[in-house]
């Protein structure tokens, strides 16, 4: 998987890091995740080396994100806002909700999120209660509010041969030439939306 760091780096991933060498990069990205599992676990906690792609290209949160549809969607939980907050963030700044709000009437709904956009407009959607998975409007909303304020494209991909097809959902910022360059050297799967 480290050999494909040339192509993804030319897709915009990692741009933070530009001016390391692709050995320094895997370098740094290493003791990140070690450092990050060791504050997680409050101990020296290695993790080993990356099992799988998804797992390199979550430490770019600015360009990838990886959500597990069953995500413990609960009236305690904050679920929405959450993905709402990791939307902000895969928009490298372009998007900047504020007063996000999570509203439940029972333990299974009804459940209100709203937020104020960019632009000083409530959004507001009553995502259907699916026990603990996140219901699709949450991500229909924020796609379309991120089309508003960025020219960069937020697309589901499924990986390789549509590999990453399972219970997460995947949504990377890409322009144009970026999608091409995952399509056309890692053969990557994005479906029309």
């Amino acid at each position: 998987m480290l050999d494909q760091l040339y192509t993804l780096r030319k897709a915009g991933f990692f741009e933070k890091f530009s001016a390391l060498s692709d050995e320094e990069l895997v370098a740094t990205l290493r003791q990140e995740r070690k450092d990050s599992m060791a504050n997680n676990f409050e101990q020296e906690f290695d993790i080993g080396d990356y099992t799988h792609i998804s797992e390199l290209l979550a430490q770019d949160d600015k360009k990838f994100l990886n959500k597990d549809l069953e995500a413990d969607v609960a009236a305690e939980n904050n679920a929405y806002i959450s993905v709402i907050e990791a939307f902000a963030t895969l928009s490298n700044g372009a998007f900047n909700p504020t007063n996000i709000k999570e509203f439940w009437h029972s333990e299974t709904g009804p459940i209100e999120v709203s937020f104020t956009n960019n632009f000083g407009d409530l959004i507001y959607f009553e995502p259907e209660y699916e026990d603990d998975w996140l219901h699709e409007d949450v991500f229909i909303v924020l796609v379309d509010e991120l089309k508003k304020v960025s020219a960069d494209h937020f697309l589901i991909c499924l990986g390789p041969n549509q590999e990453w097809l399972d219970q997460t959902v995947t949504y990377i910022r890409l322009t144009d030439k970026q999608r091409l360059v995952l399509e056309e050297k890692l053969g990557w799967y994005f479906p029309p939306q």
